[in-house]
């Protein structure tokens, strides 16, 4: 059975720019991380996990610091936290022996001592989780993939979705890697070909009129083509203005 909240979700993101799962999975990851920050910092599990994936990715962790996503003092708890933990498992400057400090200049190589500090040390320093922000994206991905496709054969869906602009590249692998039915897999592909054509159409236009002798005909729906085909590519601009 369909997911009637991911079905209504999707129509409602198909009316939105660029890629419409793209849309959906940055919402649900918004609203994801707006309850983390109000239920979640200070949950033992959660944190436990959180200093096995050093916090955030890059992403995730730039949009956390919004104030309409995130929580500044929640993710001083959170990172005070993991710098806490990295430390304790740093060596002191005085458990390497002198010895150990030095690269042998004749053969030019790390004494084992020394290789296994720094071993440890680049195990601290690197993530050893998934960021819980992109598990979240994840798992709302396969949702409104499994929904979209289960939805090929109903009318509203392909109506949205042709009049959307389309998903991304990124999105669309994922799209046909999941579908199981022939009639579904023809209809994702016509829906591909219709937006790839138009919009291979489009950048044509625009790259002609940038030719001095049609400057003046002046840009139609073409004029920010460059930029869908940016989002086509590889998905909606997720930073926060």
């Amino acid at each position: 059975m369909t997911n009637k909240i991911a079905y209504l979700d999707l129509l409602e993101a198909c009316k939105q720019p660029g890629c419409p799962i793209c849309f959906t999975t940055q919402k649900a990851v918004e609203h994801y991380l707006n309850i983390f920050f109000y239920e979640q910092v200070n949950d033992g599990w959660v944190r436990h996990d959180l200093r096995r994936s050093l916090g955030f990715c890059h992403e995730h962790a730039w949009l956390a610091t919004n104030s309409e996503v995130g929580d500044a003092l929640g993710l001083a708890i959170i990172y005070h936290d993991i710098l806490n933990t990295i430390l304790k498992g740093l060596p002191d400057r005085e458990e390497v022996p002198r010895s150990l400090r030095k690269i042998s200049a004749w053969f030019q190589q790390i004494p084992r001592g020394l290789a296994e500090k720094l071993e440890t040390i680049q195990h601290l320093l690197t993530p050893q989780g998934e960021c819980p922000a992109c598990k979240q994206r994840e798992q709302h991905t396969e949702i409104d993939l499994s929904v979209m496709i289960e939805s090929l054969q109903d009318a509203e869906m392909i109506g949205a979705l042709t009049s959307s602009s389309g998903l991304c590249l990124p999105h669309l692998r994922q799209a046909f890697r999941m579908v199981k039915d022939e009639k579904d897999f023809l209809s994702l592909l016509s829906l591909t070909r219709d937006r790839l054509t138009g919009t291979r159409d489009e950048l044509a236009e625009f790259i002609r009129k940038n030719d001095y002798r049609f400057m003046k005909e002046g840009f139609g729906p073409e004029g920010d083509s460059w930029k869908r085909v940016v989002r086509m590519m590889v998905g909606n601009n997720r930073t926060k203005e």
